[in-house]
């Protein structure tokens, strides 16, 4: 993350070197989302091996473990449209942070762009969704998208970023939350190095859904007191 920016986790933020605007999403900003291409393409997935104990034996024991399996040719995932995008940002317990090119505005220019201004009508490249679980102090990532053509450039790390600190300022936040699957090898990469840890895994969880075959790879975030 830009040192600036680590000094001001506060929305709204201009990113003024790459052209970049970091705001809480508004109401009728929904529809841009769901325009975001979050395909992606990877060579490598994780699969797990479980160890299922005998149940007649005296001693129970169980063990799994992942390991990055490389594909005969690459896999192109792709994603469902979203349904339930308007219906997560209307609880007072979620927010969505978004990313947008201020170079691009959605209605053209017809002069420079002035890179201090806050504007809602620029081209958004990407976002966050968070919802906070108040039983057990948690902030769940229930989405984190990014344009294709923005990737690798540090977007998804502000976001996380920003989303802890604004999830921080307003609950009482633990630790933070996220599901992903296991063919999503670029993205658990990036988790591990955002400092994300993994939580344990569902082989069932998308049984009967488009993603069947995969399984889901949940992980976690300490959020220490006063960050």
């Amino acid at each position: 993350m830009d040192s600036n920016l680590a000094d001001a986790l506060t929305l709204p933020f201009i990113d003024t070197t790459k052209g970049l605007q970091y705001r809480l999403s508004n109401p009728d900003g929904q529809t841009s989302l769901r325009t975001i291409d979050s395909s992606f393409i990877t060579d490598r997935i994780f699969q797990v091996g479980l160890n299922n104990p005998n149940p007649t034996s005296e001693q129970l024991s169980f063990g799994l473990h992942l390991t990055t399996t490389q594909l005969e040719k690459p896999l192109h995932k792709t994603f469902p449209d979203e349904e339930d995008l308007d219906e997560d940002n209307e609880s007072p317990d979620s927010f969505t942070v978004v990313v947008e090119d201020i170079n691009k505005p959605l209605y053209g220019n017809n002069g420079s762009v002035d890179p201090t201004t806050i504007s809602h009508d620029n081209k958004v490249v990407g976002f966050i969704s968070a919802t906070f679980s108040s039983w057990n102090s948690r902030l769940v990532i229930s989405d984190i998208e990014i344009d294709p053509s923005y990737r690798r450039q540090g977007i998804a790390r502000n976001l996380i970023r920003f989303a802890e600190s604004l999830g921080s300022s307003r609950f009482p936040v633990r630790q933070m939350w996220l599901e992903v699957s296991n063919v999503n090898y670029p993205a658990i990469r990036s988790y591990l190095r955002m400092g994300f840890k993994v939580a344990g895994l569902d082989v069932a969880l998308y049984v009967g859904t488009p993603a069947e075959g995969e399984f889901a790879i949940f992980m976690w975030k300490e959020i220490v007191t006063g960050h």
